[in-house]
């Protein structure tokens, strides 16, 4: 008996926290003052005003006093029926099943709902349908049929989404993340009430928004996220300060009592229990009262503090009583509600029993007899049990000793094995939840003992850091972090097992499968007790984020560097037009009167054509870029004498150098000796282009020295030449005065004009003739532009088809390992074909960052290192070994092959130089040098 009873107080107690604290702010008001003025208000009305009246005043009593509203609602419905008025008597008779609910009368209830969701369909009241499919979950969510909750909810969302109505979507949102909570479905419950507290914050409803906070408190404590059950339970604090609702303070400083119980901080605990108990005390709330002693309790015994433990104890027996007579009054009215029911509905039945009325006297009449003659029987048996209740007295007394030494030491023994049994539980809920957690998170988790070893992995972490769950076990996982972050997080790992205190964060890097992985790395320690039993470590791969701000930068410096290129090129065309332009139109002003004599008029006219050319050139320079960017450019091959040509060109720009004042500078045709017989099939006038441009540039830029220009017969191509004194271009500047509208000088102040495109357009030019240019160049002492062209058709296919690859003969390399460090797979395809046959063993590294690791971790015989590498290139890769004390070969590879190139990665310490194209005869030459065949 005893243990029922305290079954049915904490039943009770649980039962209250749990609707005290899902209760609105709106709850909280002066209801009963409401329900008075409503009642006074139901005598002054008549019609469908009086109706709606007593809609309001059945709603307003459902939580103060469910069976008077039930009254009221039997008292509406023959006005609703004279009045004809189908949706306020729907409407009230979902008022009427919300008071059933409220005095757990579910079966009526659930009728009536069902009642007026027929009428809704009907009448085809989406609102109505909605807010009864709602109602009608509830009820499924209180008989514990958990889907058909989540059923009557879903359709009720989908109707309210469908009108759009965001309040009642909230609703259904709260709703089914409370269905959700209680299915242990957490995920599912958080995604809800984050929905729906979206939407009340928007509205502003303070009352809504406070419980819903208090339902996302309950999931972040079951998440054992304890901070953000703490914060969510503060701005609940804060609504119903602002309220000034003590009765829900009271049960929020009750609820933070406990998580802060739970986490073992006891004092701050005690420190809202007493300002929940203060609260409880002034509204004289009970069951708060009965709930804050029993927590007090759990605390003074943690405490090991029994005295406390005990007259907390002894106060919340005291209130059981109260609350166990207040629990019997509340059932009292929900018998009296069934009963009245139940009278209702047996009217029908008075009838039939008036009817049997004579039989039922005859068998009152019989079963008289029958209990006359059975109080004789047992008056009998009474007599022989006292005879013989003297002798057994004795025996008894005894039994009795017994019995109660027998039942103490089995109610010790239950106290115990209880103990025992809960902290199973507990243990085991424990592991249970940490194990949904594990196998649920995005993120890879691993626990580490007091000394720093792996003793759990999830699933995840072996598919993020691409490594088998022994790796970790092993300690093995550390040699695929790169080696300039290994320190680094050695160092972390071991400060998180030594401080016991804190959160660590790091980021690093892991080489796997040619490449390379960011991890932000996130650990916090665990105790036992108030022993440290290690740490928690959480694992979140960051490639992609790092991925995409890498990205973000370099779209920003290319749309900046495109802005600045687009404005130069503005400024520079609009400046190499108007000056021509300017000159054009002055000077036709000027012809245009009678005050210059016609010597002058001439020179105006020959300034007007000079003007004319230069913009001719510029649109042609213009057009042939747009040709070459649109694939449009026709070649037209033919053969020609080349000494002509170049007789030409010298002539033509001999005179144009008199005609500007420049003819104190030298322009020399050279090695023309060579040129006299010498043929080439190209487009003639795509040459001449190509000078042109080549020595207008030279031209130019040359204020005193000579220009020399020409051409070279070698290994059956022509390499021509421009050479100047003039100012020279900027070492930096090298790399990009073939690319369109830049020059060595971008400024608006620089001294020469142009466009920008005469380069470009040569460039494209000599690339279509099967081709190739560069420069070289010293700034202050000159420039010199050269570039090839094939002789003509038979030998432009010479190299490619006619002559055959020549080997050399093959060493073996037996033993010997070499790192290849390319990004380009084609490239690093091609080198490890040439060495297929010498019997090395090939590392590949796709950048310098691997590059580095593999150095460090398999020390080869020699390393040939690309120049021009993602993440690390190749010079910071070399620097970076040599930095690691590993003396092996390094040798440098670049397609970036200009002069003076090679001296310079000698000079930086590399072993060795090699441009592309590769040459398998220069590539085993040097392996020779370095490595010493079998």
């Amino acid at each position: 008996m005893k243990i029922s009873f305290t079954r049915v107080i904490l039943f009770f107690v649980l039962f209250s926290v749990q609707a005290c604290l899902q209760a609105s702010l709106q709850a909280q008001t002066d209801s009963h003052k409401i329900a008075d003025s409503l009642r006074n208000q139901l005598e002054l009305t008549a019609g469908i005003a009086k109706l709606e009246t007593y809609k309001s005043l059945i709603k307003s009593l459902r939580n103060i006093d469910p069976a008077s509203g039930i009254e009221y609602a039997r008292a509406a419905m023959p006005l609703a029926d004279s009045l004809g008025t189908k949706k306020l008597k729907a409407e009230i008779r979902n008022e009427e099943a919300v008071c059933y609910r409220k005095l757990h009368i579910y079966e009526k209830a659930f009728a009536l709902h069902l009642e007026s969701l027929r009428d809704f369909k009907e009448m085809n009241d989406s609102a109505g349908t909605a807010f009864t499919l709602a109602n009608i979950g509830q009820v499924h969510f209180f008989y514990k049929d958990y889907e058909q909750a989540i059923k009557y909810h879903t359709d009720a969302l989908v109707i309210k989404e469908f009108l759009n109505d965001e309040p009642q979507i909230a609703y259904s949102q709260n709703a089914l993340g409370t269905v959700f909570l209680e299915m242990g479905n957490l995920a599912r419950a958080l995604d809800y009430f984050i929905a729906a507290l979206n939407i009340y914050d928007k509205y502003y409803m303070p009352a809504q928004t406070a419980n819903t906070k208090a339902n996302l408190a309950k999931v972040m404590f079951k998440l054992d996220r304890h901070e953000d059950a703490m914060r969510y339970l503060k701005e609940v604090e804060a609504v119903y300060l602002q309220a000034k609702a003590d009765f829900g303070l009271s049960q929020v400083y009750n609820q933070m009592a406990e998580y802060l119980y739970e986490q073992g901080k006891y004092e701050e605990a005690l420190n809202y229990l007493g300002k929940a108990k203060e609260l409880a005390e002034k509204t004289n709330e009970k069951n708060i009262l009965l709930y804050n002693y029993i927590l007090r309790q759990k605390i003074a015994s943690a405490q090991q503090d029994f005295k406390t433990a005990y007259d907390n104890l002894l106060l919340a027996n005291k209130l059981k009583d109260t609350l166990v007579n207040e629990r019997r009054h509340h059932e009292m009215t929900e018998i009296r509600v069934r009963y009245q029911t139940k009278q209702l509905d047996d009217e029908n039945e008075i009838l039939r029993l008036q009817l049997s009325q004579q039989s039922l006297r005859i068998r009152y009449i019989v079963f008289a007899l029958l209990a006359t003659i059975l109080v004789l029987i047992v008056f009998l048996l009474i007599s022989i049990v006292r005879r013989n209740r003297r002798k057994s007295r004795l025996l008894e007394i005894t039994n009795l000793q017994l019995e109660e030494r027998v039942e103490e030491r089995t109610q010790e023994l239950k106290k115990q094995m209880a103990t025992l049994d809960q902290t199973f539980q507990s243990l085991k809920q424990s592991e249970e939840k940490f194990r949904k957690i594990s196998e649920t998170s995005p993120l890879g988790i691993a626990v580490t003992d007091t000394q720093g070893k792996i003793i759990f992995v999830n699933q995840n972490l072996t598919e993020i850091l691409g490594l088998p769950k022994q790796s970790f076990i092993d300690g093995m996982w550390f040699r695929n972090i790169l080696l300039e972050d290994r320190n680094k997080m050695d160092i972390i790992w071991q400060n998180a097992h030594k401080d016991k205190e804190g959160v660590f964060e790091a980021e690093f890097r892991i080489r796997l499968d040619q490449q390379i992985r960011h991890i932000h790395y996130k650990a916090a320690t665990m105790f036992n007790a108030e022993e440290f039993a290690g740490i928690v470590s959480v694992f979140e791969d960051v490639t992609q984020r790092k991925n995409f701000e890498n990205e973000l930068v370099e779209a920003k410096n290319k749309a900046e560097d495109s802005d600045r290129l687009k404005s130069a090129f503005l400024a520079n065309m609009s400046h190499e037009i108007r000056t021509p332009m300017n000159a054009i139109l002055g000077f036709s002003d000027l012809l245009s009167t009678d005050e210059y004599s016609p010597e002058e008029k001439m020179e105006f006219i020959e300034m007007i054509k000079s003007s004319g050319r230069l913009l001719l050139n510029l649109i042609n320079d213009i057009i042939d870029i747009s040709k070459i960017e649109a694939g449009e450019l026709k070649i037209q091959p033919s053969e020609f004498r080349l000494l002509d040509l170049m007789d030409e060109m010298l002539q033509g720009f001999r005179q144009q150098m008199d005609r500007t004042g420049k003819s104190h500078v030298k322009l020399l045709l050279t090695h023309q000796e060579e040129l006299n017989s010498a043929l080439i099939t190209t487009d003639r006038l795509r040459l001449q282009q190509i000078l042109t441009n080549l020595l207008s540039n030279a031209m130019k830029f040359t204020q005193v020295g000579e220009i020399e220009f020409g051409a070279l017969c070698i290994n059956g191509s022509y390499e021509f030449f421009v050479r100047d004194t003039g100012i020279g271009i900027p070492e930096q500047k090298l790399d990009v005065v073939f690319e369109r509208f830049r020059q060595a000088d971008d400024s608006h102040t620089r001294m020469f004009g142009g466009t920008g495109l005469g380069l470009a357009i040569t460039k494209h030019l000599v690339e279509l003739l099967n081709g190739k240019i560069w420069v070289e160049s010293q700034q202050g002492k000159g420039t010199a532009f050269y570039f090839t062209l094939p002789a003509g058709s038979e030998n432009q296919t010479f190299l490619l088809e006619d002559q055959a690859p020549h080997y050399p003969n093959l060493p073996s390399f037996k033993g010997k390992t070499i790192l290849v460090a390319e990004d380009v797979d084609t490239n690093f395809f091609l080198i490890k074909t040439m060495l297929k046959k010498l019997n090395l063993n090939v590392l590949h590294a796709s950048n310098g960052l691997i590059a580095l690791d593999l150095a460090v971790e398999h020390q080869p015989d020699l390393v040939i290192m690309d120049i021009q590498m993602p993440e690390m290139d190749g010079i910071e890769a070399f620097k970076q070994i040599r930095h690691q004390n590993l003396a092996m070969p390094v040798i440098a590879i670049t397609a970036y092959a200009m002069m003076g190139e090679e001296k310079q990665y000698l000079e930086l310490g590399f072993d060795a130089y090699l441009s592309k194209p590769l040459s398998i005869d220069k590539l085993v030459e040097l392996l020779r040098i370095f490595l010493q065949p079998d």
